[in-house]
């Protein structure tokens, strides 16, 4: 699935109680026909893993992922917001929490799923990506990254991982292959059809789920 947003409007900020007055009524419905539609995809083939990423940098897909998990977990559902951008990791700073153990310091050995997942709200719960690593490719190719994604799904009604973007490093394809389904956000006039293609292309070569 595509989801294009717009050039820097309040669709960069995060759908909280907070903030829900200040967020326009047509920017909330929009995340509300996402969540429709991804649950509706995933309910198809009984999946729980979703991918989310762009094809470059500062296009939205963090703010995108923290919303869509956010939005879904007001449906009483028990959901897990993964940041998997261990080069530039966000997340922890968008919901402010504490990155000194994640994603990365469990694949490494460094930390239990216990002691890095931290909560949001009754129904959302938060893995950091933790201490940035040199080779992030390899530890998403790992059996132990498999193993951790198996034993999340056991807790977990659904898994969003936000993935770096898909054109300027690999992680993004490599982690794409263990998801049932990818998300590729795109922002109007920044996103370039050719970066779009490109990252849609490389994408669709590995048979991701971009319905």
């Amino acid at each position: 699935m595509a989801v294009s947003l717009k050039k820097k409007s309040s669709s960069e900020k995060l759908i909280t109680p907070e903030t829900q007055n200040k967020i326009p009524f047509s920017i909330i419905e929009a995340y509300k026909n996402i969540r429709t539609n991804l649950i509706s995809v995933l309910s198809k083939t009984d999946s729980k893993v979703l991918a989310i990423s762009s094809p470059n940098a500062s296009e939205g897909k963090s703010t995108t992922s923290v919303n869509i998990a956010i939005t879904m977990s007001q449906l009483n559902k028990k959901i897990l917001i993964l940041d998997a951008d261990s080069r530039r990791p966000t997340i922890h700073k968008k919901i402010k929490v504490d990155n000194s153990k994640g994603c990365m310091n469990i694949l490494a050995g460094e930390a239990s799923l216990d002691e890095a997942i931290q909560h949001y709200n009754a129904f959302l719960d938060v893995l950091p990506a933790g201490t940035k690593v040199k080779n992030p490719s390899e530890l998403f190719s790992s059996e132990k990254f498999d193993n951790m994604l198996e034993e999340l799904k056991d807790r977990y009604d659904y898994i969003i991982l936000d993935t770096p973007p898909v054109n300027p490093v690999s992680d993004a394809l490599v982690i794409a292959q263990k998801c049932e389904a990818m998300v590729l956000v795109i922002r109007a006039s920044v996103t370039t059809y050719d970066s779009f293609e490109r990252a849609y292309e490389s994408l669709k070569v590995l048979d991701v789920n971009l319905d």
